[in-house]
């Protein structure tokens, strides 16, 4: 009896190691029996990198899907690479010989539109209602295009920002337009207000389900996306590695209620950046460290555990990092996505934190998470639920990537294009009794010191330029930080003869003359030399506040005449929520009592200096 028990175990262990060196559905990089049992057990494993996984250059006829999408800040990449994921896994699964293809929109004249295709598209709106500038191009090539595209099926995710005006105007556009086009629409487009997670899904989900039911031809692959993005220098996935020159603070700080605000320069030399003025800096911050030694203590791991990535980070020479370099330098470890709390109820087993963690992710109010989420960050929920050692590699998985944050550039190239300068507010605040920093203004303020390297790249803003005649009278609105491509502008401006420059009116707001007035001495110089009409409002320094709204009212009759008779261009820089709101409404007052037009009138006039480029907003929700 104990030899066939023998026998029979031996054929299992022969069964086993046959099916772990020989299946080509294993999860192990190389399919071999020491992937299973690692020989480090101090590096992570992860599932095999995305390339390998879902080739990326098909060797194999199949169906493809075209996946593009256009990102500004990273998050349309992130949603689009989860889809592609989520294509990929699906096909694998159900044997559908998908073949998703993740492009940047950017690169579409690679593309063959006239090849019968299934289009997916991912796409922000960024500022004030633009496109991302890396998918301009493709923006403004299907408005202007007049081709029949009835051989196209597609679906839109638009995502954008309800605070800004034109909620998820470039992704609607396109939608429409690829109607207009004859092109087939396989869903209706579905908008996303910020980083709503739960609808995100939701479309994911019906995609899945649409492209299952749409009769895909199998066909040779027709796109060669390895020859793409090569040798294209500095950008937001291969930042520069420029050095602090100079931090210098900008205001006075007497008391908590008092803003910090600082300049810092960077030197980028021989890093081939070139930008112009109203372009942004992108910067990518590090952590803070006590923040990531916390959730190290909070999940019990040294932050020397090995984690295996899946491409290799920028700054790096292979994948494997440690946890605490992974915190630290490449995830974000502020904002919290709904997919870790899933981890942690998955791992739990106290009752009550289950059932607490069932009541917010299954609620049938969105909401509730996103109430919940809104004032967490990554080390108040791990030391809230209280959870024995989650497995790294999935831990880190649940996590954002660290993104850049962006500066508008506050000097010009043409006084010195080695050293680029950035304006920063600094930003601390409290929630749930714990204090709080914004990550990159604090990296910068706290952290950062002169002769440190910070990774770097320029992001570039074409729908913010100085007119290309420099006799055009300029209307530059900008409180606070919205002082920074102002700057710039005048430097521009200042070096040229007082015959070659038109008139310039500068508005700029804060709360005290002689504690937050950025850039008081230049600006006053400035002016003292008639490079500008220099008007300031100091909210705070007399009992009734007065803000830049208020200078433009009582300068309606000039603001009108240069509008309308000198043909101004109009800039606004700086909050979107309040500031640049409560400034268009002023300007309409002032068309509609100044030209004596109706609202809807000074509606359509304004409208119509956007299409001419006079009125020009970079704006921001902070």
């Amino acid at each position: 009896m104990l030899e066939w028990v023998l026998a029979g175990l031996l054929c299992i262990v022969t069964y086993v190691v046959f099916t772990l060196s020989t299946s080509s559905g294993s999860q192990y990089e190389d399919n071999s029996i020491d992937a299973f049992i690692s020989k480090d057990s101090s590096v992570a494993k992860r599932p095999a990198p995305r390339e390998s996984k879902y080739k990326r250059n098909y060797i194999t006829d199949g169906r493809q899907i075209l996946l593009l999408y256009g990102t500004e800040y990273g998050f349309s990449e992130e949603v689009a690479t989860k889809l592609f994921d989520r294509l990929g896994e699906e096909s694998v699964l159900n044997g559908m010989l998908w073949q998703p293809r993740l492009v940047n929109v950017k690169y579409y004249s690679h593309i063959r539109w006239t090849e019968e295709q299934l289009c997916l598209l991912v796409i922000s709106t960024s500022g004030d209602g633009v496109p991302p500038t890396d998918a301009l191009p493709f923006y403004q090539m299907l408005m202007n295009s007049g081709e029949t595209l009835s051989h196209i099926r597609y679906a839109v995710l638009a995502l954008g920002d309800s605070n800004y005006p034109h909620f998820c105007k470039t992704g609607l556009s396109l939608d429409k337009r690829l109607g207009e086009l004859s092109a087939v629409r396989l869903l209706d487009c579905q908008t996303i207000d910020m980083e709503d997670w739960p609808v995100i899904s939701d479309w994911m989900n019906r995609v899945v389900g649409a492209v299952s039911e749409a009769d895909l031809a199998v066909k040779t692959d027709y796109l060669v996306v390895n020859s793409l993005g090569n040798n294209e220098g500095h950008t937001r996935t291969n930042p520069f590695l420029s050095r602090l020159l100079v931090k210098k603070p900008l205001t006075v700080v007497d008391n908590d209620e008092d803003k910090v605000t600082i300049q810092c320069e960077f030197d980028i030399t021989g890093s081939g950046l070139t930008w112009t003025a109203g372009d942004a800096l992108g910067v990518y911050p590090h952590n803070n460290q006590s923040q990531v030694e916390g959730i190290l203590q909070a999940l019990g791991y040294t932050g020397q555990e090995g984690v295996e990535t899946d491409q290799r980070p920028w700054g790096h020479t292979d994948r494997v990092l440690t946890c605490k370099e992974m915190l630290l330098r490449y995830l974000d470890i502020k904002h919290v996505k709904p997919e870790l709390l899933e981890l942690i109820l998955s791992h739990s087993s106290c009752d009550d934190q289950r059932q607490q963690l069932r009541d917010l992710l299954h609620t049938q109010v969105p909401s509730g998470v996103r109430e919940y989420l809104s004032v967490r960050e990554v080390l108040d929920v791990v030391e809230e639920f209280k959870v024995g050692p989650l497995p790294v590699d999935r831990f880190l998985s649940h996590l954002k990537p660290l993104q850049p944050r962006y500066y508008s550039i506050s000097s010009s190239p043409q006084i010195n294009s080695n050293t680029v300068c950035v304006t920063a507010a600094v930003v601390r605040y409290s929630t749930l009794g714990r204090d709080r920093e914004g990550v990159t203004t604090c990296y910068l303020q706290d952290r950062l010191l002169p002769g440190d390297q910070c990774p770097v790249f320029i992001s570039k803003n074409p729908d913010f330029r100085l007119p290309s005649n420099t006799k055009t009278p300029l209307i530059l609105i900008g409180p606070g930080t919205g002082i920074a491509p102002f700057r710039a502008f005048l430097q521009e401006r200042a070096l040229l003869s007082e015959e070659e420059r038109g008139q310039i009116l500068l508005y700029f707001g804060c709360r005290h003359k002689n504690k937050d007035f950025l850039y008081r001495d230049e600006l006053e110089n400035f002016a003292e030399k008639s490079v500008i009409c220099l008007r300031p409002a100091f909210s705070r320094d007399q009992e009734e506040k007065i803000y830049v709204q208020h200078l433009l009212l009582q300068d309606g009759s000039l603001i009108w005449n240069l509008v309308n008779k000198e043909k101004a261009a109009v800039y606004i820089c700086g909050d979107a929520k309040h500031m640049a709101r409560d400034v268009h409404k002023v300007l309409l007052q002032i068309i509609v009592m100044q030209g004596r037009t109706t609202q809807d009138e000074a509606e359509l006039l304004l409208k119509g200096l956007e299409t001419q480029g006079r009125y020009q907003k970079d704006v921001w929700v902070t």
